[in-house]
């Protein structure tokens, strides 16, 4: 082979991989996607050329045939179906192994070394296992064969029994030739089917995607295998990248349930260790009053009330076609300034990455995607979890109980939140069969039924509520139009500048800061570069006052997000966020980039008086509408703010009675 056939099997090999590592977010993955089938184009191309395959009709009609079949299938097939789909191609991948391997094995006119025969004995059964176990696992995720596991008498014995078999017969094929190699083919052919499927039958419940991982792995195995029989350094490429990548899914998926693949596909019970990032004693927040006779305003007002929302989906999520409804209700909840994150488990759905296929088909934001590891840890403090036809991977047995198919499997920990509402279909145990506790919980508010029409409902009844009466402009209290402002907010962005270190206020800003997270507010410092007298100088006073440093935000960082935000509190700061500094010229801090507190829904200032900053230029969000005016001392004016923030407010008086 020349250097130039070389040089372009490289190239075809460099495109393939160029193409999977667009596969790592949703956003490229278009683009992968047809920069791989790209790759294999040339690939099939540069087969067909070199060996000068005939008839050209022959192999045309058999293009055009399959492009239809498949084009046929892709238009037609829902994402519901996609797991099967999924699991059913990869069986494609290993019927097609294991005939060409069978081909070339039977070929009278082949001369194939003991390396050649080796290799295709292996692709053959590799491919023939895969075939089987494929069309199971397809057919339990498409619901045509039981999907709960299937458990053979001495299961175990019977796996052996027919992998011995399949060694003997592929020692007697090697050995064999004329008809005799070929009834002995045909044999393990037979014998390989039945071993995937005795294999794949046993596998169920939240162990799918781990099965659908390993015959992915399989399949590119297979493919490897008969490339070097065919003496194809593009096929051993592609079926060892397919190969290697389904290993390390296989692997990732195993560690997500708290198993080994021993426990998975042989039954051997490992020893569970703890679930990282999740711990079963979580304290219990208090649970709301319960509306047991109106559920759906009661999910409601917890969603009206909440400041952070974590949606968790699943596979109901995929069978109610609801992923669009829950993004749009994800959508509005943002509108109301709250936070909103969606948990992915990597074993949610019916094959990895079943989610994020569903999510990205209804545009969600990739950014707010998060995997169990790093999210799992903000359950606790988290005001509402929304469950969307999610159970096994929500379910708190898997941590409280043991000897069940989820025991050890981590979770995210929905249990832990404030309140914990679920839109699944029924109350029935998930896939695994384990009934879910979490149903429960005093925490939870069921809301059974399609989900699609649950998430839509909650979406009207959010969007239908009466908006929050405007507190009553008090220009004669400007402190308590300013402590209104702090307990209607969400969100709070706190700006501190150096009137905060003159009057030692540094103390009572970060109590302050520290009570209205109490109250399930989002509170974050943004300090400006030159705050303060020296480089550094209000990171050190909010150090001396113990400020969480995770919650100090440079302004690169966080000036995108005042536009957002209900309230920002200045202390002390007045050139930082002076409006003039963009909007006139000629001035000493024009064209300084500020921290534009102008841009939130309301600004608070805490400074000692109304004169200009050090710079000497007059600040004009003084004169905005938006702004309440606190001056004198920052360190009483915040005392005041968190006196009356924490003060209850007064309840309402009782109706007078005529006749008293």
């Amino acid at each position: 082979m020349s250097f130039f056939d070389v040089l372009i099997d490289v190239a075809i090999i460099i495109l393939l991989i160029v193409g999977i590592a667009q596969f790592r977010a949703p956003r490229g993955a278009r683009l992968g996607n047809g920069i791989a089938a790209v790759a294999l184009a040339a690939a099939i191309a540069v087969v067909l050329v070199r060996n000068n395959v005939a008839p050209w009709p022959l192999v045309a009609g058999t293009f055009v045939v399959g492009a239809a079949l498949g084009i046929w299938v892709a238009v037609r097939v829902t994402m519901i179906q996609i797991p099967a789909l999924v699991a059913f191609q990869h069986g494609a991948g290993g019927v097609a192994a294991f005939l060409v391997a069978f081909v070339e094995l039977t070929r009278t006119t082949a001369e194939l070394t003991t390396l050649g025969v080796v290799s295709g004995l292996v692709g053959l059964v590799v491919g023939a296992a895969t075939f089987s176990g494929s069309l199971i696992a397809s057919g339990k995720l498409a619901g045509k064969l039981k999907q709960r596991p299937t458990v053979l008498p001495a299961h175990n014995l019977v796996l052996l029994s027919l992998a011995l078999l399949v060694v003997a017969a592929g020692i007697g094929a090697g050995l064999a030739s004329g008809g005799l190699a070929i009834l002995i083919l045909a044999l393990l052919v037979a014998l390989s089917t039945t071993l995937g499927v005795v294999f794949a039958v046993r596998i169920g419940g939240a162990d799918m995607p781990v099965l659908i991982s390993f015959l992915n792995a399989t399949a590119g195995v297979a493919a490897a295998f008969v490339g070097v029989v065919i003496e194809s350094r593009l096929l051993i490429a592609a079926g060892a990248t397919v190969a290697s990548s389904g290993s390390i899914l296989t692997a990732v998926m195993c560690t997500s349930m708290n198993r080994s693949l021993l426990n998975v596909f042989v039954g051997i019970k490992a020893a569970a260790t703890p679930s990282p990032g999740v711990p079963s004693a979580a304290p219990a927040a208090p649970a709301a009053p319960a509306r047991a006779d109106d559920p759906l305003a009661q999910a409601v007002a917890a969603l009206r009330e909440a400041s952070s929302v974590i949606v968790v989906p699943g596979y109901g999520m995929a069978q109610a076609h609801a992923q669009f409804a829950v993004v749009g209700l994800a959508e509005a909840l943002e509108r109301q300034h709250k936070q909103v994150r969606f948990a992915v488990h990597p074993v949610a759905g019916r094959m990895p990455g079943h989610m994020h296929v569903l999510l990205a088909e209804a545009e969600a934001d990739y950014e707010k995607l998060f995997e169990m590891k790093d999210i799992a840890d903000d359950f606790a403090t988290t005001d509402v979890v929304l469950v969307v036809g999610a159970c096994d991977v929500v379910n708190p047995a898997a941590v409280e109980s043991q000897g069940t198919p989820i025991s050890g499997m981590p979770i995210l920990p929905a249990h832990q939140a404030g309140r914990v509402i679920v839109c699944n279909l029924d109350e029935k145990p998930g896939y695994s069969g384990v009934p879910n506790t979490l149903y429960d919980n005093e925490k939870a508010i069921l809301l059974f039924g399609d989900a699609k029409q649950t998430v839509g409902e909650l979406l009207s009844g959010l969007e239908a509520a009466p908006a929050a009466p405007a507190a009553p402009a008090l220009a004669d209290d400007p402190l308590a139009q300013a402590v209104a402002a702090l307990r209607e907010a969400s969100s709070v962005i706190v700006v501190p500048g150096y009137g905060m270190a003159q009057a030692h206020a540094q103390f009572a800003v970060v109590g302050l800061a520290e009570a209205l997270e109490r109250q399930h507010k989002q509170v974050r410092f943004a300090v400006h570069p030159v705050a303060g007298r020296m480089p550094g100088h209000m990171h050190v006073l909010l150090a001396e006052a113990e400020a969480d440093y995770e919650k100090l935000f440079e302004m690169k960082d966080i000036a995108d997000d005042f536009a957002t935000t209900d309230v920002v509190l200045v202390v002390g700061a007045c050139d930082v966020v002076n409006p003039a500094a963009v909007e006139s010229q000629g001035t000493p801090i024009s064209g300084m980039p500020i921290l534009p507190a102008h841009q939130a829904g309301r600004v608070i200032v805490c400074n000692l008086d109304e004169k200009p900053g050090y710079s000497g230029v007059p600040n004009t969000l003084y004169d905005n509408e938006k702004a309440i005016l606190l001056f004198g001392d920052a360190k009483q004016t915040v005392g005041e703010l968190l006196s009356g923030l924490e003060a209850a407010p007064a309840a309402p008086a009782a109706p007078a009675r005529a006749d008293g």
